[in-house]
């Protein structure tokens, strides 16, 4: 078996956790990456919308011009990327 790059699952690893979504009725499943926490993943899903209301270019947090703003919004260590 091939081995898997960091933070990646392998295929029966997301199965169960979307199985397990199904079973909670959940509309939207996100699987985890195991190298950030949800929460972190909730905010870069919401910076990422805010792309779109605010004009800003897609996934502006990779891009420079924005690092302040973005710090601001998600503290985190893990922010930039």
């Amino acid at each position: 078996m091939e081995a898997l790059q960091k933070g990646a699952w392998r295929p029966d690893q997301v199965i169960d956790w979307m199985m397990g979504g199904l079973r909670r009725e959940e509309f939207y499943i996100l699987c985890p990456d195991n190298e950030v926490s949800p929460e972190i993943d909730r905010k870069r899903i919401l910076w990422a919308a805010t792309d779109i209301t605010e004009n800003r270019l897609p996934l502006s947090r990779w891009h420079g011009g924005y690092d302040n703003e973005y710090e601001q919004f998600n503290p985190d260590k893990f922010h930039n990327r």
